[in-house]
């Protein structure tokens, strides 16, 4: 009779939710984590391209748009 509530214990596989999270906290522990001062860099670099290519962009549609409009007209 013991043997079987051991069987039991032993074939009982852990719900998902709680799988999932010991192996996701698992994989946060391998991650190398940047330092303050790395994702600062990184930040500004980001704001840095997003405000060149928003730039960009603007400037290219202004210049599409008057050309579409001399074109209709």
């Amino acid at each position: 009779m013991a043997e079987k509530t051991i069987k039991k214990a032993k074939d009982k596989k852990p719900n998902a939710v709680k799988r999932w999270w010991r192996e996701t906290t698992g994989e946060l522990r391998k991650v190398s984590w940047p330092t303050t001062q790395e994702a600062v860099r990184m930040t500004k670099i980001v704001l840095a391209v997003m405000v060149v290519m928003s730039t960009m962009l603007g400037i290219l549609d202004f210049v599409f748009s008057k050309l579409i409009g001399l074109i209709l007209t």
